[in-house]
């Protein structure tokens, strides 16, 4: 404190008839002032700076000779210095919290109000009120005192203040954009030296010794300051904007002195004006680029995070360096069989808690990257054995969620490929090798990891069989190589049907030697491929073709269902042949019901809901297959139309051992009733479960308890 009041900008300031001796062009010591009352939130150690502030400028003007009586004054208006700088410290929303001590460029527009104007134009009040008890001196001293006192605050706030609020609260930040480089302050550097050469150059032939030209090379200045600014840690460029605007304010002393007029003072105002605005330029410039930069930071930070269970993700696995070019190790993929349901029956909350468990418990042995539901990548921290691998699958086996005061247990499967080394492939490819062994361990109920050996024979006779297979249905499809069967939806009460016909056509595919294509070898395919569409509309053709070849059964059809999948739903060219289609449809079309999963249903969600609506506008009606399965909200479903929900049959199947099953059924039946639709359980298998649906109110049931899948044309034939 004391040492800033000894730093001085002499200039020689006279104003009318009063000699003005050699002055001051900035106080820093009152900006320094300032900032410790924004910055200090007790107020006995700003009281004490501003007390050893007093003591400082008692000792300076008894040695300049001041009268006892000024001195006297000068002292008691410290207190009155003192509340004028922690009343305008409040004005600008000072001091905070720590937690939230930061300038934002919204503090910028107040500070040049209250810091540049009304703080320096309150010690100028203060200066007129020390006049009047000391003994008034003459209007030219009072005017010549009153403009310098103005100026040395205002600058001395400039120089001081926000740079030191800044770089003071920014002091732990780290932000940087790019640091120094060396080649960029030597091109600078050059660009400034040129500048003031090419000025002196052009003040050596100006005749007028007394020109009132600042400094030509300022903007050259200006421009290096603000590239310091982007550069630099915002605490290190606080300080050299600082130094900056310090050599700007010492560069205005030779052009503050115009003696015997009022040019001086206006040309005083102009400074002022343009030091003001390149503070507030540069600082709200610079504090704008600061929160841009922390807000893209924020959004690369949260984009390496799944957004419901704050886990890292498969972004933050391709950042891992083992993800990078040469990278080699080993990588598993963590199945979770069933973590969908905790969604469905207990809540998306649920599942994430869940979920952050599981990745705690991994995190002990491995670095866990989250992939979606039920699903982790994982990387160890170093040299792995199959051992420490079998050992993490048999800790997550073991564990127990509690879950609405249950305990819950998932099934794990695992896959584990290495990667960078004997032709391993990278860990994209290693990933997506490793997830096909942990669905095949599913596939096979296998409960220890399946590993990938050198030659990867597993998962190579697995990826053939899958090419084999897709190859199959293609061709199948494209041969029109169809067969059609059908499973009944009969109602859980009982009775005879009268030979009515009701339930769920089913595709089958033929290969060349005629055998029968399961579902299961085709569907993904065909998916993957991108011939869902096709696929539906042969699966549609074929029905209107064993339809007008059996027109006796007809009568009989209450109603057909036909699965769609996702594809179709958002293929607007699928949507006109389809609609061509109904156009011929040999049995009415109100008897016609159209299938669709939960999940294609809601991922599409916008362009479903139009293109079903437009189905049941004609009569159509529209069932959710496969409901519970895909751990959607249920408030979503609610902007689709169907008039059926089937549970999946996962559920349903077990309904009776497992009390989580049983209460998704009881939910999925709660949510068909409160949207006023039909329910149809699936996988009714037993007559034990039959019955426990009857309670619940549930009419429709399909499954081996009532048939099992037959051809459709034998469905069709007449009788005998």
């Amino acid at each position: 404190m004391l040492l800033l009041q000894q730093v001085a900008i002499p200039y020689r300031f006279t104003l009318g008839s009063f000699p003005s001796g050699e002055a001051s062009l900035v106080h820093l010591h009152a900006g320094f002032l300032l900032a410790i009352a924004m910055l200090e939130r007790d107020r006995v150690v700003v009281a004490g700076c501003f007390l050893v502030e007093a003591v400082g400028w008692l000792l300076r003007a008894w040695m300049l000779g001041y009268t006892p009586q000024t001195l006297v004054v000068g002292g008691l208006l410290v207190v009155v210095i003192f509340g004028w700088a922690l009343l305008c410290a409040r004005w600008m929303g000072w001091p905070r919290p720590p937690a939230q001590q930061k300038v934002s460029p919204g503090d910028v527009l107040r500070f040049g109000i209250v810091g540049l104007l009304v703080f320096p134009l309150g010690y100028v009040a203060i200066n007129a009120l020390r006049f009047g008890l000391a003994g008034g001196g003459t209007v030219d001293e009072i005017a010549s005192s009153t403009i310098q006192v103005y100026f040395a605050k205002q600058f001395g706030v400039a120089v001081v203040t926000l740079p030191l609020v800044v770089g003071w609260t920014e002091r732990q930040s780290r932000d940087a954009a790019k640091g120094l480089q060396a080649g960029w302050i030597l091109v600078l550097a050059i660009a400034l030296g040129l500048s003031i050469w090419l000025t002196r150059m052009v003040r050596a032939g100006i005749d007028d010794g007394e020109t009132l030209v600042l400094m030509d090379y300022r903007l050259v200045l200006v421009a290096i300051v603000g590239w310091c600014m982007l550069n630099l840690r915002m605490s290190v460029a606080m300080a050299l904007f600082a130094v900056a605007l310090f050599l700007f304010v010492q560069g205005l002393a030779e052009t503050a002195e115009r003696n015997g007029t009022l040019v001086g003072v206006l040309n005083l105002v102009h400074l002022g004006i343009e030091i003001a605005i390149l503070l507030i330029g540069m600082l709200y410039f610079t504090l704008s680029a600061r929160d841009h930069g922390r807000l893209q930071k924020r959004i690369k930070e949260d984009s390496l995070r799944d957004s419901i269970t704050g886990l890292p993700n498969y972004n933050a696995l391709r950042e891992q360096p083992e993800a990078r070019r040469g990278g080699t190790g080993e990588i598993g993929y963590l199945l979770l069989d069933q973590a969908d349901a905790l969604a469905v029956g207990f809540g998306l909350q649920a599942q994430a808690s869940a979920m952050g468990t599981v990745a705690a418990r991994l995190a002990d042995a491995m670095r866990p990257y989250y992939l979606g539901t039920g699903q982790f990548a994982l990387l160890p921290d170093g040299e792995s054995a199959h051992g420490a691998w079998e050992s993490l699958l048999a800790s997550i086996e073991r564990m127990e969620h509690v879950v609405g005061g249950r305990r819950v247990r998932m099934t794990p499967y695992m896959g584990v490929v290495a990667f960078g080394r004997s032709g391993g492939g990278d860990i994209e490819h290693a990933l997506l090798s490793a997830s096909n062994l942990a669905y095949e361990a599913r596939r096979r109920n296998e409960v220890k990891p399946m590993f990938a050996d050198v030659s990867h024979s597993i998962l190579r006779r697995e990826e053939q069989r899958k090419l084999h297979d897709a190859a199959d249905a293609i061709a199948s499809l494209r041969a029109g190589r169809l067969l059609l069967y059908f499973q009944s939806i009969s109602p859980i009460e009982g009775g005879a049907d009268g030979g009515r016909i009701r339930g769920e056509v089913l595709c089958r595919l033929l290969d060349e030697q005629g055998g029968i294509i399961a579902p299961d070898r085709f569907v993904d395919t065909i998916e993957a491929s991108r011939r869902g569409p096709e696929l539906d509309l042969a699966v549609v053709a074929a029905l209107f073709r064993e339809l007008r070849e059996h027109p006796e059964a007809i009568e009989r059809c209450d109603s057909i269902s036909i699965n769609l999948t996702g594809q179709s739903l958002s293929s607007d060219g699928f949507h006109a042949r389809l609609e061509s289609m109904l156009q011929r449809s040999p049995i009415p079309i109100q008897r016609l019901c159209f299938e669709i999963t939960e999940t294609a249903a809601i991922s599409n969600r916008e362009g479903a809901g139009r293109f079903l609506q437009s189905l049941r506008d004609k009569g159509c009606r529209i069932a959710v297959d496969d409901f519970g399965a895909g751990m959607q909200s249920f408030s979503r479903l609610r902007d689709l139309p169907f008039d059926i929900i089937k549970i999946d049959g996962s559920f349903v199947r077990n309904m009776l051992h497992d009390r989580r099953d049983f209460e998704v059924v009881q939910a999925s039946v709660s949510v068909a009733r409160a949207n006023g639709a039909e329910v149809v359980a699936e996988f009714v298998e037993n007559e034990e479960t039959a019955e426990r649906l009857r309670e619940m109110d549930v009419r429709w049931g399909q499954g081996y308890l009532y048939s099992r899948p037959r051809p459709l044309r034998g469905v069709l034939a007449p009788a005998g």
